[in-house]
């Protein structure tokens, strides 16, 4: 797991896996430019506390490396709107940026068609892997000025699964998505198949609710990233259900299920048992305000990939493809137990280790497998 925010970057740095980005983390951009850099947010908006923050402060820290200029020439434009994207782009292609982020899966198809028209441009594609769906199969897509970053999450998720399953005290899990996404999915992946191993190994019954991977038509997804309503009233149906430990996937749903569990007295010290897993980044930072609530969060290195591709373009080591953040560089990772750190017992952390070890060698499949 992730002991802190700080041994979470030296990490990554150390065992990136950024083939494009060769130089090492603390250089700037003394043999290149800085580059004018523009981050699209989705849907969520800059402020979701999740992806789209934590990818401009990537662009925020690749400012202060020297590697992107300095606001207001780098910038942001949030997309309230599906329409708003290409507006947004253009503004962006208008005013001289040379380095332009697009952030989340919704934004894959207006960058497939707006990156080959604009080649001098290098664009950081987050959270994405493009593929060509019209092909049966689909065929993975390759643009020499985008680097698409993205986070193999089913393996921390795992982790969190087999860790919520030690803990709940009704026996049953529940997650929910804001739209069954590729890279909303995967988390849900990950928590159901570390659930089902904790039964495996146990010889537990712990039930998951919303998501099963073999019928993933009958996942349970709110529709929407920012509607906190609606996922305050979705994860009341999960609790209606019976699940005391919930992991909604996407955006600033989990603060309507945040809601809905302090409403109900739920937490680490809380009059009912009850939890949360959070997602992208380590909620009990970001979402101080439901702190009693986080088990743990399932982490990607939004940030860091998101600078270090900067860099890249910067100091002319840019190369298009994929970059994929695992368990065994640092990529992605589980956050600390904070208040639910003394419920967690030590068999389970002990255990959590060796589940991490056995997937980064190989030896165990997050995938039911």
């Amino acid at each position: 797991m992730f002991k802190s925010k700080t041994l979470f970057a030296v990490g990554i740095a150390a065992a990136l896996g950024l083939a494009a980005c060769g130089s090492d983390a603390e250089s700037s951009s003394d043999d290149g430019d800085a580059l004018v850099s523009c981050l699209v947010t989705d849907l969520a908006g800059i402020d979701d506390k999740s992806f789209n923050a934590s990818s401009w402060q990537g662009v925020l820290d690749a400012i202060d490396a020297g590697d992107a200029a300095p606001e207001p020439e780098s910038f942001y434009l949030e997309s309230d709107t599906e329409s708003d994207w290409q507006p947004n782009i253009d503004q962006m292609v208008s005013q001289g940026c040379e380095h332009i982020v697009t952030v989340g899966f919704a934004l894959d198809a207006v960058t497939q068609e707006n990156a080959p028209e604009n080649p001098d441009i290098t664009w950081t594609l987050v959270d994405v892997d493009m593929f060509d769906f019209t092909t049966d199969p689909p065929t993975d897509i390759v643009f020499d000025n985008v680097q698409e970053l993205t986070y193999q999450t089913d393996e921390a998720a795992f982790l969190a699964g087999y860790v919520a399953a030690s803990v709940t005290e009704t026996g049953i899990v529940g997650t929910f998505g804001g739209a069954n996404f590729p890279t909303v999915s995967i988390f849900m992946d990950g928590l159901y198949y570390g659930v089902q191993h904790y039964n495996e190994v146990k010889g537990t019954d712990v039930q998951v609710l919303g998501w099963d991977p073999a019928n993933p038509d009958t996942g349970l997804f709110t529709g929407d990233f920012v509607d906190l309503d609606l996922a305050r009233s979705t994860a009341q149906s999960l609790l209606d259900e019976g699940a005391d430990i919930i992991m909604p996937v996407g955006g600033q749903i989990n603060l309507g299920a945040g809601a809905a569990m302090q409403d109900m007295g739920m937490g680490a010290n809380g009059d009912t048992f009850g939890a949360l897993i959070g997602v992208d980044t380590d909620a009990f930072v970001s979402a101080p305000e439901y702190a009693d609530l986080w088990l743990t969060s399932v982490e990607k290195a939004l940030a860091l990939f998101t600078t270090r591709s900067i860099e890249a373009a910067a100091t002319g080591t840019f190369e298009g493809g994929v970059s994929r953040g695992f368990l065994s560089n640092d990529g992605v990772g589980i956050s600390d137990f904070h208040e639910f750190d003394g419920i967690v017992s030590d068999e389970t952390k002990a255990e959590v280790d060796e589940i991490r070890q056995a997937i980064i060698d190989g030896e165990l499949s997050v995938s039911g497998g």
